[in-house]
């Protein structure tokens, strides 16, 4: 149980990579921070721990915005009141558009968008590193490869993921000298609630996946827990040398062909 003992607070842990991360991280013996808007679904969370093994006595729950400065303050403090330390912060809450605006480009949502995706992860991260220092923890943002790729339909969010790739360079340099990693995990195509619940109904989704699975050089999309897996890698010992990386899991996605792809199966 490589991480029994250590305290790991996941963002935007109710649902998705962020609910598959916080169950991995439970079966591998964590102390889990997890937090989320709706405490129904942080339950369901706790739900799926129990059901792998796990123990609901070594989960805190958080719940509130994540822009919500009380609730920033609220999952270092509490964590560290009720575990005594904190060794990994995974910044994994994240929104492609605030769900009561119709206009994408409106500056109000993009005022939203980069207070969740990109301001949040900041100010968590100020707020844990004296923590972190002492355990020589680490950190991990969930990035997008939408940073990388243009997204015309939603914009500000890809501009947030970009602004969170530099932010973690920048901060791989700045926390070094306190042994503090700092990694993002850049996931493509991945089967969450998260478009969904962004107004997209059921036949929609469905066409944009087999859409999207055309463009992915491994033909299918991801499923949360894979993604996970490699948050878990991340954080582990066993990347103890690694600091200030992108790490892309997108089946190919960021380097398929412009056009028709001319290399046949054999």
């Amino acid at each position: 149980m490589p991480f029994s003992g250590k305290a790991v607070i996941i963002t935007g842990s109710s649902a998705g990579i962020g609910q598959a991360a916080a169950v991995l991280f439970a079966k591998a013996g964590a102390l889990l921070t997890i937090h989320g808007r709706s405490e129904e679904k942080l339950q369901q969370t706790i739900g799926l721990i129990e059901k792998e093994g796990g123990s609901k006595d070594k989960v805190l729950t958080v719940v509130g915005e994540i822009i919500d400065e009380n609730v920033q303050k609220n999952l270092i403090n509490k964590t560290v009141e009720r575990f005594g330390k904190i060794d990994v912060l995974i910044n994994n809450a994240g929104i492609k558009k605030k769900e009561s605006l119709e206009d994408h480009r409106s500056l109000e949502n993009f005022d939203y968008i980069f207070n969740v995706n990109l301001r949040a992860p900041v100010a968590l991260t100020e707020l844990a590193v004296p923590h972190l220092e002492k355990t020589k923890g680490n950190i991990i943002n969930v990035s997008s490869i939408t940073a990388l790729k243009t997204q015309p339909v939603s914009p500000f969010y890809g501009m947030t993921k970009a602004a969170l790739d530099h932010f973690c360079r920048n901060y791989a340099v700045i926390l070094a000298p306190k042994s503090i990693r700092v990694n993002n995990l850049s996931p493509g195509a991945t089967d969450t609630e998260f478009n969904p619940r962004h107004g997209i109904n059921a036949d929609s989704w469905t066409k944009i996946q087999q859409a999207f699975s055309s463009m992915i050089p491994l033909g299918r999309w991801a499923s949360a827990t894979e993604m996970a897996e490699f948050l878990l890698f991340i954080a582990s010992d066993k990347a103890a040398y690694m600091t200030g990386q992108m790490i892309t899991v997108d089946g190919g996605a960021a380097i398929a062909p412009m056009g028709p792809s001319i290399t046949k199966s054999s």
